[in-house]
């Protein structure tokens, strides 16, 4: 009997760039920073709505890239989806929010004129929990 093992290995690496290309659960570097990427929106309006999250052990925020017009302002709604505090800091901004579990917050913030903002939660993020304001 003859084995097939040509079809395994291609099917596992389609699977993998279909994970990939949906930019769930991966990681990407934001200012020399590790963080859990969980997909980059387009923030058109002025309110946007991101989540904080534990899920799985891995902490995120989602999306993890905003990208906006340079010098634009926009409302964030955060909401923690995750069962432990969070936290939104955004240094350059002078943005601290500390988030209990289930809590929504509001936080005004501006996308740079060019290049990333980087935000992050204080808390966790040394595990990954790091996204950014990206100028488009």
């Amino acid at each position: 009997m003859r084995m097939r093992t040509g079809r395994v290995p291609m099917l596992l690496v389609a699977l993998a760039l279909v994970g990939a290309a949906c930019g769930k659960g991966g990681t990407t570097t934001i200012n020399e920073e590790k963080a859990n990427d969980h997909v980059t929106k387009t923030v058109s309006g002025s309110t946007f709505e991101l989540e904080a999250d534990n899920d799985g052990g891995k902490f995120y925020f989602e999306p993890t890239i905003l990208k906006g017009a340079p010098g634009s302002k926009v409302t964030l709604e955060i909401k923690n989806e995750g069962s432990v505090k969070h936290n939104f800091t955004v240094e350059d901004q002078k943005v601290d929010k500390d988030l209990k579990p289930d809590q929504t917050v509001e936080v005004a913030v501006t996308f740079p004129r060019s290049g990333v903002v980087e935000f992050n939660c204080d808390y966790h993020e040394k595990l990954g929990m790091v996204g950014a304001l990206e100028a488009s």
